[in-house]
């Protein structure tokens, strides 16, 4: 694995919090490839922000932040959008487009970000769709699946493009506990091949030396603040 960090936050601030975005305060992070870290918040919105920080989508008042050794701010609008293309995501709050199918919805991001074609993303698009047993829903509407089946569907969307960052914020909401340890295994594979990835957790207490987790970094991030309960 590379030694050069897939996520480095420095001295990050970020001021004039609102009811979508929270302050940030002097916030420093340093994510190696295959690393993990377990981020417990005292809101959804703070770790809303910081997800939005570390993939370039707002600008730090002050501090830097760099993926995979370059600064987002440095980094031209071509350069940028091929970055994101390397950052998978999950949101709490799902974003579906409700007028388009889930094919659609899930390739979004990589048909933005990436050359992929339709015929190779629905084929790895199918193979993820398997792989965590949820059924072939590519033709249907968000509207149409349960909660459940659309954070897995999250899954496959973050999952798609191999991602070197990995945003996970309540990744396990609303999925049962019999579909839970074959997304484990995703994260497992997708750090042992290098990809680094925060972890949002309501309670960290579940996680602490669970397998995949023995060696995960636990944060607390409040008021702004992010506490570390082991170093980065």
């Amino acid at each position: 694995m590379s030694e050069q960090p897939v996520l480095e936050m420095k001295q990050v601030t970020v001021a004039g919090a609102s009811a979508n975005v929270t302050a940030l305060t002097d916030v420093s992070v340093v994510l190696m490839p295959g690393g993990l870290l377990v981020l417990e918040p005292e809101r959804h919105v703070d770790t809303v922000s910081f997800y939005d920080v570390a993939s370039g989508l707002i600008s730090p008042d002050d501090g830097v932040v760099c993926f995979c050794g370059e600064d987002w701010q440095r980094m031209g609008l071509f350069s940028q959008s091929a970055a994101r293309g390397r950052v998978g995501r999950i949101f709490e709050v799902e974003g579906w487009v409700s007028n388009l199918s889930m094919f659609e919805n899930i390739a979004l991001s990589q048909r933005h970000h990436t050359m992929r074609s339709d015929r190779k993303l629905r084929k790895a698009i199918g193979a993820l769709l398997e792989r965590i047993g949820l059924r072939d829903c590519l033709a249907d509407r968000p509207h149409v699946l349960s909660r459940g089946e659309l954070r897995r569907a999250q899954w496959v969307r973050a999952f798609l493009g191999e991602a070197a960052l990995l945003l996970l914020n309540a990744p396990l909401l609303d999925v049962r506990p019999e579909d839970q340890p074959v997304l484990i295994d995703l994260v497992r594979e997708a750090r042992a091949r290098g990809a680094a990835v925060v972890w949002k957790s309501c309670d960290a207490a579940p996680w602490s030396g669970r397998e995949g987790f023995e060696d995960a970094v636990h944060g607390t991030l409040s008021v702004g603040r992010l506490q570390m309960s082991n170093p980065c």
